[in-house]
């Protein structure tokens, strides 16, 4: 008699209990081999959490308190959201200009809040990012399980997490993007369950947190609401949609009427040259999926098996890694190091190479074992010393930066004694140090510079020069190349300072060099300077 055909399309083979007691047996007296002890203690449910969460978990905790001392700058500027809040001073960055220069209100309301209790801000944000960001493991943990169970191969979407630069990094630098992951997988995972077994639609709540933590969780909402609701309109569909809809709707309506605008400042500041946003975009993300590894090819894998199977599930996070892919492309990525918008996508990807190796595995064809085997082993030896790249990358040289460019031009102004309106680009931890009026010249909390033609830090076109002498600041940051303040290279500065108004109205108050390249150069005006004087 032939025995029972075996049928590698099954995700539950390895999970049922007769085919693990055959494949397991040996015969009568015989030892078990070596191979076969071990592929019983894998399969051991104490081992696979161990291996495939615990001992990932306790990497990445090690991995983010390694990197912790760094505060992106741009995480500043929700602090002094949160600060002016906690003060009575209103959710504003300048006091008496209502203008949402900021993309996460619960972060900020977050930060807030702890602010209230006397909590230091940077403890909130790092130490919220840091459980986020463990929180965010062990949903990928189960969804790995449920979409590919193998017993005899632990969890691989974890350890790609807990060893990512680009994940560890931005746990800990500040700002809201662990959480905001955390909420669309949670979301998403809700939604999984809602499918297989019904139930009140919570994952609507779930996701509505994440577009009051960003604005793109529509993105995923949308995208997933399509795929898994094996009717769009049907009365769970249309209960998940009214619950996610409801809260963002009102604070829609309370964005209006509190600033004015249906849309936040740093859209338009961030958006309005589609071919360099495109350009770009581009290459943020090849250079992100270089950083990444081979293992993300594995996405690849997952279309295929998700048309084999006619698999929802698996076609959704197909699409939504293509999706967050397609939209950081689309808006350009952004300026900061190690790839924070792709951060939304590495669950994803990494989802994508767990399942498809363990798909893999379970075909048993030594061939491809032995190649997946290679990429997996380069992985292992490449991400540390790419963590290592990361760390020094932040620790030194972003940090040292830091450190002294935006805290030395704070520390001077401060040490003037004399407050006034500071016009700079990077506002971050300058307007939150000096606690100063800020004319932010890349728009972020400026809607007129903002409105502007060109796209972010290039809205240098007819207004921007006037709309900067009129505000007439008494300070201006401006950066420079070379040691003199004499040679400004980037576009809306140099528009600026080759004015005749500008060596008319301001003189050069402070040379802060960084290095024989470039300094931040801060001006003063001239009458302001003058009236100091006299004091």
């Amino acid at each position: 008699m032939q025995p029972p055909a075996y049928n590698p399309a099954s995700s539950a083979v390895d999970a049922c209990p007769l085919h693990r007691e055959r494949t397991d047996m040996t015969p009568a007296g015989a030892r078990p081999s070596a191979g076969a002890t071990i592929r019983q203690w894998l399969r051991l449910p104490a081992t696979q959490v161990g291996l495939g969460l615990v001992a990932p978990a306790l990497v990445m905790l090690v991995n983010m308190w390694r990197v912790r001392a760094f505060t992106i700058d741009d995480a500043y500027i929700s602090f002094r959201y949160a600060r002016n809040l906690v003060e009575g001073n209103g959710l504003v960055y300048n006091l008496g200009q209502a203008v949402e220069g900021y993309t996460n209100f619960s972060w900020t309301m977050l930060l807030a809040g702890a602010m209230a209790l006397g909590i230091d801000p940077h403890t909130t944000a790092k130490t919220v990012g840091a459980l986020s960001a463990l929180g965010l493991l062990v949903v990928v943990y189960r969804m790995s399980a449920r979409l590919q169970p193998l017993a005899g191969m632990p969890c691989v979407a974890t350890w790609l997490l807990a060893t990512s630069p680009a994940s560890v990094c931005w746990a800990v630098f500040g700002l809201e993007t662990p959480l905001f992951v955390l909420l669309i997988l949670s979301g998403l995972a809700c939604m999984f369950d809602e499918q297989d077994r019904g139930g009140f639609p919570r994952s609507g709540l779930v996701f509505a947190l994440a577009g009051l933590t960003r604005p793109e969780a529509p993105m995923f909402v949308g995208i997933a609401m399509l795929l898994l609701g094996r009717r769009m309109f049907a009365r769970q569909n249309l209960l998940r949609g009214l619950l996610f809809g409801v809260p963002l709707i009102v604070h829609l309506l309370w964005r209006h009427h509190y600033y004015g605008a249906w849309v936040p400042a740093t859209l338009a500041a961030k958006t309005g040259d589609i071919w360099a946003q495109l350009r770009a975009g581009t290459d943020y993300v090849a250079r992100w999926a270089d950083d990444a590894g081979p293992l993300v090819l594995l996405w690849t894998y997952l279309v295929g098996l998700a048309v084999v199977r006619r698999s929802r599930k698996l076609a959704t996070l197909a699409a939504l890694f293509a999706a967050v892919t397609t939209y950081v492309v689309v808006v350009g990525g952004d300026w900061m190091a190690y790839h924070r918008f792709m951060v939304v996508a590495e669950p994803f990807a990494f989802l994508a190479a767990c399942i498809g190796l363990r798909h893999i595995a379970s075909h048993r064809d030594r061939a491809t074992i032995i190649a997946i085997a290679g990429i997996v082993a380069f992985t292992a030896v490449t991400r540390p010393l790419a963590l290592a790249r990361a760390r020094q990358e932040f620790l030194g040289r972003e940090r040292e930066f830091w450190d002294f460019a935006a805290g030395g031009v704070a520390e001077w102004l401060l040490a003037e004694g004399r407050p006034g309106r500071v016009a700079l680009g990077d506002i971050g931890f300058v307007g939150w140090a000096t606690n100063y009026p800020i004319l932010d010249l890349l728009g972020l909390v400026d809607p007129t510079i903002a409105a502007l033609e060109g796209g972010y830090t290039a809205k240098t076109g007819q207004g921007y020069v006037e709309h900067f002498f009129a505000e007439q600041a008494e300070y201006a940051v401006l950066i420079h190349s070379g040691h003199d303040c004499k040679r400004a290279v980037m576009p809306g500065v140099r528009r600026i300072v080759e004015d005749v108004r500008f060596a008319r109205t301001y003189k050069l108050g402070l040379n802060h060099r960084l290095d024989p390249d470039g300094s931040w150069c801060v001006f003063v005006r001239r009458d302001f300077a003058a009236a100091g004087a006299l004091r």
